[in-house]
């Protein structure tokens, strides 16, 4: 009996040391910015983020930047800054030498015309909110940018850009921050609270790309739609509560 008890003790403590240095996975919609933040709804250097209906998206809606597409010197704004929903555990951060993936849910309608116009998104990361990594807003060193040189569905190559629940209907895709060698450097998140912000770098008045969710993790593993659900919390948004992701999918 004292050993069948020890075996169970063993097994107890295993199984809470695999939970503590269990890999990370967070991830959070676009539309859960902090209005307190960010520059929403108001027009920054030529362009604003609105919030729109769209087939496809996880909840219904994401976030675009319809604009005049000038990012050589617009420099990341306007900008949405969200604080990540769950803390980066103990022994999780990239100072523990964990290396974190920027995964976004994406719908680029550009993309069934040409490979490499208005579809970027910079990319910071903070652990305040006020010492950015990169430091400087419009640092092109971390951003979602030129999926592929191929137009969609042909862009989809099934390691860093994947089809979502959409399939080859229409241009939603998931894409990784170093898809196409875009990015330079991987997210930076401490342990404890992150947030993220996002800026506008490409935009059109039409065909401007969307961000529905996003995704970091330490994981080595792909996004799906399937796996959101687990990971996303519904959260209140600019006066809104955010629908759970199981009622609205059960729409389409």
């Amino acid at each position: 009996m004292k050993k069948i008890h020890f075996i169970v003790a063993i097994a107890f403590l295993m199984s809470i040391y695999a939970c503590a240095y269990a890999a990370q996975v967070i991830c959070v919609e676009s539309s859960s910015f902090d209005p307190s933040l960010s520059q929403f709804g108001v027009e920054v250097k030529g362009n604003k983020w609105v919030e729109t209906t769209e087939k496809g998206a996880i909840n219904g809606t994401a976030l675009g930047g319809p604009g005049d597409n000038n990012h050589a010197a617009d420099l990341g704004e306007p900008y949405i800054v969200i604080k990540l929903p769950q803390d980066v555990k103990a022994g999780e951060s990239t100072k523990d030498g964990k290396k974190w993936a920027a995964w976004a849910r994406l719908y680029e309608p550009q993309a069934v015309i040409t490979a490499a116009d208005f579809n970027s998104f910079f990319i910071r990361m903070s652990a305040d909110a006020k010492t950015w990594i990169p430091a400087a807003r419009g640092d092109t060193s971390l951003r979602w940018n030129d999926p592929s040189a191929a137009m969609f569905p042909d862009s989809v190559n099934g390691t860093d850009i994947l089809f979502t629940d959409m399939g080859k209907e229409m241009p939603w895709f998931w894409q990784k921050h170093t898809a196409n060698g875009q990015s330079t450097i991987d997210p930076t998140l401490a342990v404890g609270a992150n947030y993220i912000e996002i800026g506008i770098r490409e935009s059109d008045a039409v065909l401007y790309p969307r961000i529905d969710v996003i995704c970091l993790r330490n994981d080595d593993k792909l996004p799906s739609d399937a796996e959101v659900p687990q990971y996303l919390t519904p959260v209140k948004s600019a006066g809104k509560l955010t629908a759970s992701w199981g009622k609205i999918k059960s729409i389409y």
